[in-house]
């Protein structure tokens, strides 16, 4: 027993030693320290935030500044150095380096007392906004409800909406260096100038009364300063009044352009559905943002169309179709020389060239149309038709307005020269029940004006109807020698086509050149008929056959008719 008692005592020795000994000496010393990072730093001279890498124990710090800014290179104050939990260098804030080589180390030491050198190097400062610009784009991004699933959104050139904003294309911006913050963000003044024209664009658009001057004007006119932002990645623009922009900087290292991105307020609830003018919603409600791309180039403007049209006696506006390169007017029908119209208006893409231009004049002689050049600043040529129509008072031409077919007639004649000869009227369906699809279409014939004849004209369109067919002018009459007469029926073309009227003479013109002429007899003011004259063929009647249906259609039939009555 005294044995285990003094057992027990030296153990209880041994742990009383022990105590003696800090547990938590690891945790309040600084052994754990390990860390000898530089976190950030900040030297004289220096633009925007320093590259700090490290892989392992290779380690690497560049730092760009603008020379001209450092008083001694071979003493580079060291502003601001942030390093790990613990870790000291003797390159403190306050000290300074010799950079005159362009390069240097850093020693950093753990808390733990473990040095590692840093390297650092110093990149001659080369701003990616200074200096001079040439603005080449105006763009914007309208957002049309995409959270629903009928909604859908575009990227769209501004002056595609605003023509008078064209004019900020050849606009030259200015940015020069004058210096860096105390966070190495350079800053300096900048210039927005005028280009070749002597004109800033306008956002605005003054037929329709729309002025976005306030919600697109971004870059300002004239002169004010700027600062590069690097950790918000922003350019602050102040004007020359104080007024303050901010944009996000993108640089496109390959093509060399800098776009300058603008955020707008987002107003869909605002948002008017009663409005049918979609350019005003994307403008006013659904934009954002909105940017310049600018170029260290010039960029020739491609646009060769034609934006505006006005002629000596015009009836209200042109109709211009940029995707087909034409432009249909209309002049009062007062007699005057189509040969010689005179052009009052003619604008076109900005920078653009014509070989037309206002107090000049076009001949319409010719297919009551004429022709314009335009040439776009890059050189590619355009040529534009002009079609002119001839106001006149449709309610006089009879042909004019949406009929629908009542009654596809012909007229037969068996030997009426003969005392037992007979004749008769008869519907076309009756025999050729394949042509009842032709029931239920629609015609139009649209006036476009008179050509130099005085004579109406237009275009015409053959709609198959609700059964979605034209009729089939056939026979499902296997006895017949021939059963297809769609060369000898179909005198009133499908699809759409052309029509001039001579009197009564109807001359449509289908869309591959075919001309059907007619002739068109006015019953009332909603009924009409235009008819045609069928080649006759008394002598080829065949007696043997005895199938006189066949005959009537073949051989004996004179005259074909639709008859039209107004829908």
């Amino acid at each position: 027993m005294k044995k285990l008692h003094h057992i027990v005592l030296i153990v209880l020795a041994v742990f009383i030693a022990a105590c003696t000994t800090n547990p938590l000496e690891d945790i309040e010393g600084n052994r754990w320290q390990k860390e000898r990072n530089i976190l950030s730093i900040l030297i004289e001279g220096q633009m925007g935030t320093a590259v700090i890498e490290r892989d392992f124990d290779n380690t690497h710090i560049k730092v760009y500044a603008k020379l001209d800014d450092i008083a001694d290179i071979t003493k580079v104050e060291i502003k601001e150095i942030e390093l790990s939990y613990g870790a000291s260098s003797p390159n403190a804030a306050g000290s300074t380096i010799d950079l005159s080589s362009g390069s240097n180390t850093i020693t950093v030491v753990s808390g733990a007392g473990e040095p590692i050198e840093w390297d650092i190097t110093l990149e001659p400062f080369v701003s990616d906004l200074e200096g001079t610009w040439y603005v080449g784009e105006l763009g914007v991004y309208c957002n049309m409800f995409t959270w629903e699933s009928w909604g859908w959104h575009k990227y769209e050139l501004l002056t595609n909406y605003l023509p008078a904003a064209q004019p900020e294309l050849d606009n030259v911006i200015t940015f020069e260096v004058e210096g860096a913050d105390a966070k190495g963000n350079p800053y300096g003044v900048f210039e927005h100038s005028a280009g070749e024209d002597a004109a800033y664009g306008e956002f605005t658009d003054g037929a329709k009364g729309w002025d976005f001057t306030e919600r697109f004007r971004k870059m300002p006119k004239g002169t004010g300063t700027w600062l590069r932002d690097f950790e918000r990645n922003k350019v602050v623009i102040t004007d020359s009044n104080g007024k303050v922009i901010e944009m996000d900087l993108e640089l496109n290292s390959e093509t060399g352009e800098v776009t300058l991105e603008a955020g707008l307020p987002y107003l869909a609830d605002l948002f008017n559905w009663n409005d049918t003018d979609w350019n005003y919603e994307e403008l006013a409600h659904m934009s954002n943002p909105m940017w310049y791309k600018l170029t260290k180039n010039p960029v020739l403007q491609t646009g060769n169309n034609i934006s505006s049209f006005e002629v000596v006696g015009q009836v209200g506006d042109a109709a211009i179709d940029g995707d087909n390169k034409q432009v249909t007017v209309t002049i009062e029908d007062n007699g005057a020389d189509i040969s010689a119209i005179e052009i009052t208006k003619l604008g076109v893409s900005y920078k653009a060239t014509t070989n037309k231009e206002a107090g000049q004049t076009l001949d319409f002689s010719v297919d009551n149309t004429a022709q314009i050049l335009v040439t776009s600043e890059a050189g590619e040529e355009a040529t534009w038709t002009i079609k002119l129509q001839i106001d006149l008072d449709v309610s006089d031409v009879s042909i004019a307005g949406t009929w629908i077919i009542g009654e596809i007639g012909i007229y037969c004649d068996l030997f009426t020269w003969e005392s037992w000869g007979w004749d008769k009227s008869e519907k076309v369906t009756n025999y050729l029940p394949n042509a009842n699809t032709e029931l239920d279409n629609t015609i139009t014939f649209t006036v476009e004006g008179k050509n130099e004849q005085n004579q109406p004209y237009g275009s015409y369109e053959n709609n198959a109807g609700a059964d979605g067919e034209y009729g089939n002018f056939t026979s499902d009459d296997t006895s017949w020698p021939e059963t297809d007469f769609n060369n000898r029926l179909r005198k009133v073309p499908t699809g759409s086509g052309t029509w001039v009227l001579d009197g009564e003479t109807v001359t449509i013109t289908s869309s591959d050149e075919t001309e059907f002429v007619l002739t068109l007899e006015v019953k009332t003011q909603t009924e009409i008929a235009l008819t045609t004259e069928l080649e006759y063929f008394a002598d080829k009647f065949d007696w043997d056959l005895q199938n006189y249906s066949y005959e009537k259609i073949a051989h004996m039939s004179k005259k074909l008719w639709y008859n039209l009555n107004k829908q």
